[in-house]
């Protein structure tokens, strides 16, 4: 179910080939050339707060928040300014949390 949102709402495309030969996973890319492992686990707990969540690497932060669609997901904040670059946080149905990251470098 996880990976059908990823897939019909989030516009994710699932790539054939297996992640690896010891794990059940599936590779998946998005429209900027990133590429995520999915493995299916079991959650202890949907409203952990230490649960992990997908990062979605983007370039345009900012452009994507404003074309998430509501339809099945909850979006915790707006864009907001992080360690690592400008940062907001969906979740979906089942409570999985995706946290889309413009990374920026801010040592200059």
């Amino acid at each position: 179910m996880a990976l059908d949102f990823l897939v019909e709402k989030l516009g994710f495309v699932v790539h054939t080939h297996p992640v690896s030969k010891n794990l059940s996973g599936v590779m998946i890319g998005d429209n900027y050339g990133n590429f995520y492992e999915i493995f299916t686990t079991a959650r202890q707990s949907v409203n952990d707060n230490n649960d992990p969540s997908l990062v979605i690497n983007t370039t345009d932060c900012l452009n994507d928040f404003h074309h998430i669609g509501p339809d099945g997901l909850s979006i915790l904040n707006k864009p907001h300014y992080i360690p690592e670059g400008l940062a907001f946080e969906i979740l979906d149905p089942w409570g999985n949390k995706y946290t889309f990251l413009e990374r920026r470098d801010y040592t200059d």
